[in-house]
């Protein structure tokens, strides 16, 4: 029986339940590694309730933990993973606010459920974006203006529940088409307003410099305006990945930037952080077998780093991953840094044999330098050709 890899990292993975087992194969390729769930107080519950999130519980308690020095045993920035129960896993970024690791949360997600339905299933990603403070405040006034403003065409449930939660009430909008009745008599649709159209310049590149990461990949995507939450916990993506095929168990992945929550709830300084929760995983053996036998082995065993610089090869940074998850091999990264010196650096205290670059030339002809680490030859190798050739280097 062929056994995965599973890459030791204290505490066991003895909690990680045999049906979530591929999914944290998954995850190991993109830098996360198993930690146990967060431990959490009443009063992080409480804290919370009136938000309806406790399923941010988790989130909190993270940055609790970070706040008051308790985060052990990992470096920033700090990827994680742990089954929750039987019907949901978690995974979170923490610790850093750079674009790219919001596109390998939306990109790891969509892996997953490719994994779990197959490649050619209809696995799609709604993307939305919740600005900063000046995007939120004009949003919001422009939301209260059309609820007020169009009060008898909105059907009567969204309208009251408007009074209470005006985004819940503009999320319900996603289906519904409000229309008028003009002087002449015509039916006339009415435009329901878009976040997207309020971002601020700047939360606005933001919102480009994630997309064109996306962009680069081979992702079915779509931008949903409707996807949209409190901005007391959401500061940034937001995200649901789904398979639309009917007649399938349905697992949704949802995900966020939640940087916003330390401050708003525990009065501290934000701590950045992207939480995601796979949903719906109870009956997982039916659309794929559970792993059984394990292969561990030490971060030490992995024998390649990828580093990266300029803007032409970070956007081509995911795709390489991907490509690497494909053909299941392992491989060290830093994408917190952005000094070509500072990932060497990394990658010699890790003594991994073989280093895979990508600078501005390598990005622009499509191709990647592989260079032996201990006598420093190196070999100029294109991207489609990258797989096969690693592949004689183990």
């Amino acid at each position: 029986m062929k056994k995965v890899i599973i890459i030791s990292k204290k505490p066991s993975i003895d909690s990680v339940v045999s049906n979530h087992l591929k999914i944290f194969k998954i995850l190991q390729h993109f830098g996360f590694r198993h930690t146990d769930r967060p431990e959490h107080t009443n009063l992080e519950k409480k804290l919370l309730s009136k938000y309806d999130s406790e399923n941010l519980i988790d989130t909190l308690a993270f940055q609790k933990k970070i706040l008051d020095k308790k985060f052990d045993g990992f470096t920033f920035p700090a990827n994680v993973a742990y089954t929750q129960d039987e019907n949901n896993f978690s995974y979170h970024i923490i610790g850093t606010k750079k674009n790219i690791y919001d596109a390998i949360a939306i990109e790891t997600a969509y892996s997953i459920l490719e994994e779990i339905y197959g490649r050619k299933s209809n696995t799609v990603v709604d993307i939305n974006f919740v600005g900063d403070k000046e995007s939120v405040q004009k949003f919001t006034k422009e939301l209260n203006h059309f609820f007020k403003k169009n009060q008898k065409n909105i059907p009567k449930n969204i309208l009251t529940l408007s009074k209470k939660n005006i985004y819940s009430a503009f999320r319900e909008l996603e289906f519904v088409e409000i229309t008028s009745q003009n002087k002449k008599g015509d039916i006339e649709n009415i435009t329901i307003p878009n976040p997207i159209d309020y971002l601020s310049e700047i939360s606005r590149l933001e919102f480009k410099d994630i997309l064109e990461y996306i962009e680069n990949l081979d992702l079915n995507f779509r931008i949903n305006p409707f996807l949209f939450n409190n901005s007391d916990l959401y500061s940034g993506i937001i995200f649901q990945v789904q398979n639309m095929q009917e007649g399938k168990n349905n697992i949704i992945i949802r995900g966020g930037r939640h940087d916003i929550i330390s401050k708003k709830i525990l009065g501290k300084k934000e701590i950045p952080i992207i939480s995601v929760s796979i949903e719906g995983l109870k009956n997982i053996d039916k659309l794929m077998k559970p792993l059984i036998s394990l292969k561990t082995i030490d971060e030490a065993d992995i024998k390649f780093f990828y580093a990266q610089f300029g803007n032409e090869a970070r956007f081509k940074t995911l795709k390489i991953l991907d490509m690497m998850r494909n053909a299941n091999i392992l491989i060290h990264h830093d994408l917190s840094k952005d000094k070509i010196s500072a990932q060497l650096q990394h990658a010699e205290r890790l003594q991994v044999p073989y280093l895979l670059l990508v600078g501005h030339r390598e990005a622009l002809q499509n191709s990647v330098m592989v260079r032996n680490m201990k006598n420093l030859s190196q070999e100029s190798i294109e991207l489609h050709n990258l797989i096969e050739y690693i592949k004689k280097l183990l």
